[in-house]
This record gives C-alpha cells, structure tokens and sequence, in this order.
C-alpha cells in the first residue's frame, strides 16, 4: 500500500511537471487556444490561393522554371480534384502576384507580373483567357461585391497605385496612389477597400483604407486613410465573416485588432525570419472564433515563405469543436472523467474525447485538464471521492491556473 501511494503521488507530480511545462510550451506558440490547424501537400510552392464559393480552395504552385505551372484542386474535404494546368503569356516566366476567386464569371484571377504585367482570368475548366495587359509591376486582385475588379501595383518609392479594371476591355481607371509595394487587397462589410502596402525602404507594412462611395452604379474614391503604420505584416490580408483582419508578413500569421488598431501575432513557428505570404479565407455558417467547430470557417496560407525555405503544402486554421470535459458520456462533468483524463495523459496523437480529449486538438495534455476545470460541478465530494485534495492535486490545480491565466480567450474586434 506505502508503494502504491509513493506511485500515485509520483504520478501526480509528473502530471504537475507536465503541465508547468506546457504552459511554457504554449507561450511560445502564437496559435491561439481554440484553433488547429492542419497542412495539404503539394508539388510546389503555393504562390496564389482562392476559395470559391463552394468552399473549393485552388492553390496555384510555383512555376519553378518558365512559364507552365499547375493549379490544384483541393475539395473541401481535402481530397483532390482535377489539377488544371496554366501556361503564362511571358514565353520566359510566370511571375505571381496576386490570386481571387471572381463570382461574377464563377473563375479565378491571376496577376503575372512579369513583363508588362498581366491579369489572367482562368475558368475551372483550365481556360486561361488575358483581360488586361501593361500594368506594371501587378500585385494582388480583389473583386467587390458590386462586381468590379481592382488590383494593386508594388513599383516602389511612392509610386504604387490602386488601380479598377474595365472587365470588358481590360483600360484601367485610378482609384489611389502613393503607394510604395502595394500587396494585400481585401474588402470590408461596407465595400471599402482595405490595402495592405510595404514601405519602401524598411519594408514595414501599412494599412490603409480606401473609402469608395457607389452613386447611381459608378464609384467614387476618397483618398487612402492610414489605420496602421510599422507592421511585420506587409503581404496578405483577409476580412473574416465578422469583420476581423488578418494578415501575413515578417513573423508569420497575424490578426489586427482593438481600437486603436494593433498587430498581434496569431501563428508563427517563432522564427523571426519566418514569412508567410498566400492567404484566403472561406466563411463558415458560424464566425470563425475559438471552438467554433467545423462550421466556424478556415483560413488557408502559405506559412513559411523565404528565401532558403518555402512550404510545398497549404496550411489550414480552423476553430476546433466546442470543448467538452464530459469523456465518459453519462452528462456529468466529474471526477470519473478526470480518471479517464489522468489514465491516457500524454496521448499525443488520434485522441478522441472518450479519452480525455476535451478541446478537440487530438491530444490528451493540461489544456483538457483545464476545461475539466471549468467544467466541473464544483462539489467537493465529487473529487475521487474526497472532500481535500492530496498535496499533488493541488500542485496540479495551481499549474492548471497558471497555465490558464495566461492563455486567455479573447475575442478579435476590429471593424476595419
């Protein structure tokens, strides 16, 4: 009996340990508790990404060399579709800028901004037909809600412009200059744009905001408002289904939020160097907010972008389910799922709720003993039977706490 308690008490100090050092472990993880995320492999890099409305991602790879390259299909559940080849109009490159799915003409966009730069329009049948030409230095593509299409150009040193294109004969109308690298395009809930440029000599982002005011079916433009100066962040951006922003950059994955606006790192691989670029996002039936589940919607990125190292797959964030403490299934919350947490902690892969799996992320670790926490019917008598818990349960409490308090649950406001 003396042995056995030795052994439960050992036990209990190295689940302690355990999750004293997962709250270290997970301070230095920017992926914020409530999401996962998974990744797709392809043969390239992907340079452009575009969901349609279908929830159907098309990731453009890489053209390592000339100008042919691949689109891949990738279903919404994740399996691959028919892979839809491109051929550039440069015959020595194939540049990408920018990618968007248009839902007027249900296909995509590509800027190929080689040459004199160009913006492709690619059915998903694979029939690639050129809308515009001779806009240097293309960037990003974006289409309103209205239908029209804009794109950024990145010449540099205050030269970069907003630029609307004519569908039908591809001329272009100014919407908004002094930029230096325009990059991200993404437009908010009341049709304004949201631009995302680089500056030219620290190559720091900005955020600015074109206001764009519709009369009698034409478009009229206010000159570009600054929301955010000195950013890591100076590539990509998405609005969200409420509103919130995100964008990649210098770091990795970063969500913009608060009043006055701020950048606050949501993924990274802690590597300072580390530069995610491609970005989209598919809106779910619910908003894309921790444990929303499968309905929350998903973001697709390129995470990891550099010079020495570029993914060869798709990086996918979603919300993981509701958390849930009840493993065993009866509708209580108590201390016969803490036995079943306790007996298959430290699983760390294809765990499932029976086993101790309460926030949804496969594993078996202090994050589940936490939502047991909370989710316990606060009766001391349900604790294994005992009204004072052992000196090494409390230990764990106390690292649950801490673990929780600096991990808390925050939501995304920016209404940019």
């Amino acid at each position: 009996m003396k042995y056995q308690t030795q052994c439960n008490l050992a036990s209990w100090r190295q689940a302690a340990f355990c999750l004293i050092f997962c709250l270290i472990a997970c301070r230095a993880s920017a992926l914020p508790p409530g999401y996962s995320k998974h990744t797709v492999a392809l043969n390239a890099p992907p340079v452009g990404l575009a969901f349609d409305n279908n929830g159907v991602l098309y990731a453009l790879e890489n053209a390592e060399s000339g100008n042919a390259t691949t689109i891949r299909v990738i279903q919404s559940d994740y399996s691959f579709g028919t892979d839809l080849p491109i051929v550039g109009d440069d015959p020595s490159s194939f540049y990408v800028g920018g990618m968007s799915y248009d839902p007027v003409t249900d296909s995509l966009l590509i800027t190929d901004n080689s040459a004199d730069g160009r913006l492709y329009s690619v059915s998903k049948a694979g029939v690639k037909q050129t809308i515009a030409t001779g806009i240097p230095a293309i960037a990003d593509v974006a289409v309103r809600s209205s239908g029209e299409i804009f794109v950024s150009t990145a010449l540099g040193d205050n030269l970069g412009q907003i630029l609307m294109l004519n569908r039908s004969n591809g001329s272009t109308t100014t919407a908004a200059t002094g930029l230096d690298y325009g990059a991200g395009l993404a437009f908010n809930a009341s049709g304004d744009l949201l631009v995302l440029d680089s500056d030219f000599s620290t190559f720091q982002g900005r955020l600015h905001r074109l206001p764009i005011t519709e009369t009698t079916g034409n478009l009229q433009f206010d000159p570009l408002e600054l929301l955010l100066d000195n950013m890591q962040s100076a590539a990509g951006l998405i609005v969200d289904s409420e509103g919130d922003l995100l964008s990649t950059g210098s770091g990795g994955l970063f969500s913009l939020e608060g009043s006055p606006l701020a950048e606050v790192s949501f993924d990274t691989n802690g590597n300072p160097y580390q530069f995610a670029t491609a970005i989209e996002f598919d809106a779910g039936s619910q908003a894309f907010e921790p444990f929303a589940g499968p309905d929350g919607g998903r973001l697709a990125l390129m995470a990891d972008f550099g010079f020495l190292s570029q993914d060869t797959f798709v990086t996918f964030i979603e919300p993981l389910p509701p958390e849930n403490a009840n493993f065993n299934g009866d509708s209580l919350v108590d201390g016969t799922d803490r036995a079943i947490w306790e007996q298959n902690f430290g699983l760390a892969d294809n765990a499932t709720r029976s086993l101790g799996d309460a926030d949804g992320d496969q594993d078996v670790d202090g994050r589940d003993f936490l939502v047991w926490q909370r989710q316990f019917n606060v009766n001391p008598t349900n604790v294994l039977g005992t009204t004072v818990p052992e000196p090494d349960s409390i230990l764990l409490l106390i690292g649950g706490s801490l673990l929780l308090s600096q991990v808390p649950r925050r939501s995304r406001r920016s209404q940019y």
